[in-house]
């Protein structure tokens, strides 16, 4: 995990916690300031509009996209709940 990653996700969790969205997909972005994070907006949505970023995500993520981790934990909770908790990350 990077450094940045070891801030944002407990920042981003917290967030969501303060909000009160606990399920769901989510759409956060985030700016890193001198200061650490600084929240830029938060949404109870997927991310991307169109659709178009779905294969990108899948090749990035392990064959997950947030559209498809949604149905699952409605459709099929088992093969939910076998999902990381941390999406790994194809950046090194």
């Amino acid at each position: 995990e990077s450094e940045e990653a070891k801030i944002v996700i407990p920042y981003i969790r917290g967030v969501l916690d303060a909000m009160g969205i606990s399920v769901g997909p989510t759409h956060g972005e985030v700016m890193m300031t001198s200061d650490g994070p600084c929240l830029v907006e938060m949404n109870c949505r997927a991310h991307g509009g169109d659709g178009n970023w779905v294969p990108m995500v899948r090749g990035l993520n392990g064959g997950y996209s947030q559209v498809s981790a949604t149905i699952d934990a409605y459709m099929d909770p088992s093969r939910f709940h076998a999902l990381p908790d941390k999406m790994p990350s194809p950046f090194k």
